[in-house]
């Protein structure tokens, strides 16, 4: 079953909004500005800077991430966070392994999670700037948009990875976490 939203009176407001915002642009700028944001919508948000989340999240940039080399019974992780200035202006969205492990904590409380769990997240994989992010998926021929996580019956499966690396069923951080706390 799928839950269904109810519109309220802020979704009504958001699109008023939107709408007077978007003739707004073309009465001052012109119908190229706001073509040129649709366009950025169906192509990953452009290149500007802070479209890499898009890639830097879900992409795997890496086959076997450094830090886990000695530990071979770490998967390949499936989501990867940001650490950079950016995430001030695009509401905390590159800390998203804390998102994933705490989807109910809001954006403006992912920076006191982060401080609070930092020893859970140190030794993941992650990203410093979403511009190297987008260089890399357009000009390193290992990353690309087949570097996904894929999962298959259950199971997880990278493109060219050993199955005993993607089998491992360590404990997730929220696991952790929550043994952490108690």
């Amino acid at each position: 079953m799928i839950y269904r939203i109810p519109l309220t009176y802020l979704h009504v407001l958001n699109l008023a909004v939107q709408i007077l915002f978007d003739l707004f642009l073309v009465r001052c700028v012109g119908a190229g500005a706001l073509a040129y944001l649709l366009a950025s919508s169906f192509l990953a948000g452009s290149l500007h800077p802070c479209a890499g989340h898009f890639i830097a999240e879900h992409y795997v940039f890496e086959k076997r991430p450094r830090t886990f080399q000695e530990r071979s019974s770490v998967p390949v992780p499936e989501t990867y966070s940001y650490y950079g200035p950016l995430n001030l202006l695009t509401y905390n969205v590159g800390l998203h392994n804390e998102h994933h492990d705490f989807p109910a904590v809001p954006w403006t409380k992912l920076p006191v999670l982060h401080s609070i769990a930092r020893e859970f997240y140190s030794d993941l994989p992650h990203h410093q700037s979403w511009t190297w992010v987008m260089w890399q998926f357009i000009f390193d021929p290992s990353v690309g948009l087949w570097c996904r996580v894929k999962r298959q019956a259950g199971d997880r499966k990278i493109e060219g990875a050993r199955d005993k690396e993607l089998k491992s069923n360590e404990p997730t951080n929220v696991m952790k976490l929550t043994q952490h706390w108690e």
